[in-house]
């Protein structure tokens, strides 16, 4: 009985939700006489323009309400019975609808999903199949999405360690700014973020031969630093591959501030925590890894990255130290955009 009820609700939801389309998109409009009905089309911007008209800005967020509400095995069910209720409206404002409702829907389940053919469950319960019109609009639309859409930038995630790493470092009790030498360690800090055995290297990388010094750390340029961090950190990663600036912020100031091998521990308890399955033998930085990660929700994969980067924190032997600058850093990365809808592929 209660099962009855709550499929009624959803379906009373649903249809206020299409009453909700209609009645917006005819106030574009206006009726010329008692059985014609006519839009402005010539007002109009593309679709795929930034600036959303209010209109659908107030009718995609009622769509994302319902769409938490929908049993996940009726997701493909519902969006076919949404984008095919929006083949009498004009198509300038169709695909302005199928483009908001198909990001929706593509933080749910992937695209694949929602396109596939029916099953042979779904055709005895005569699921409605996509109108072949509204079906050649949403390939357009998610065509023109795939090519528009960014992959992250390594200026970006550099402009939040930048703020977070300026300047030089000569604090002792870090560990990571001494060198091994013969017979012990020597003492040379930290400048623009750059460990002292991260300018070792480079340095063993350019052929230069003699130990580190404090002055090489302390007149280290920031376009130095620079390079040391697009190739160690960002392109060994190939954290150009993620599709989330803010995913990339996150893992790339982890790799900085806590070492690229603790980040492939961070991220793989991050992935498996939101249902990406992950094989003994993956390289967690590589494409194929970091293109699953794309397929998830990003703000749930932020917070999960957020709360493994700060347990590994309070394991570190130098937290009582370190732990609230460490902490206070990892706060001041946040996730900016606006999507809120949860993942529940």
């Amino acid at each position: 009985m209660i099962s009855k009820y709550n499929e009624f609700l959803l379906e009373k939801e649903f249809q206020s939700l299409i009453d909700e389309m209609y009645r917006i998109v005819e106030s574009e409009g206006r009726w010329i006489s008692d059985n014609t009905y006519e839009w402005d089309l010539t007002q109009d911007k593309n679709y795929q323009d930034d600036e959303q008209p209010d209109w659908l800005d107030r009718l995609l967020d009622k769509a994302e309400d319902f769409i938490r509400k929908i049993p996940k095995d009726r997701i493909k069910e519902y969006f076919v019975r949404l984008v095919n209720a929006t083949k009498s409206i004009p198509e300038i404002f169709r695909k302005r609808l199928i483009a908001g409702y198909l990001s929706i829907f593509l933080a749910v389940v992937s695209f694949g999903y929602l396109m596939s053919p029916s099953t042979p469950s779904e055709e005895t319960q005569k699921v409605e199949q996509i109108d072949s019109t509204i079906k050649k609009n949403i390939e357009e639309v998610h065509q023109k999405i795939a090519d528009k859409k960014q992959k992250a930038s390594f200026e970006e995630a550099q402009k939040l360690v930048k703020t977070a790493e300026a300047g030089y470092s000569n604090d002792r009790g870090d560990t990571g700014n001494y060198i091994d030498v013969p017979g012990g360690k020597r003492f040379i800090g930290t400048n623009h973020g750059i460990s002292a055995p991260i300018l070792d290297e480079y340095f063993k990388s350019q052929g230069i031969k003699r130990l580190l010094t404090k002055d090489d750390m302390m007149n280290l340029s920031y376009g130095t630093a620079l390079k040391i961090y697009k190739s160690d950190y960002w392109d060994a990663q190939h954290l150009g591959e993620l599709s989330d600036q803010n995913v990339a912020n996150i893992i790339y100031d982890g790799c900085v501030n806590q070492g690229s091998d603790a980040m492939r521990s961070i991220v793989r308890d991050a992935l498996e925590e939101n249902g990406v399955k992950i094989n003994n033998n993956d390289v967690i930085f590589s494409k194929e890894i970091l293109s699953k990660a794309n397929g998830i929700n990003q703000i749930k994969l932020f917070n999960s990255i957020k709360k493994f980067r700060e347990l590994r924190y309070k394991e570190s032997d130098t937290f009582d130290r370190h732990g609230e600058g460490w902490l206070n850093r990892l706060d001041n990365i946040s996730y900016t955009t606006q999507e809120t809808i949860s993942d529940r592929a």
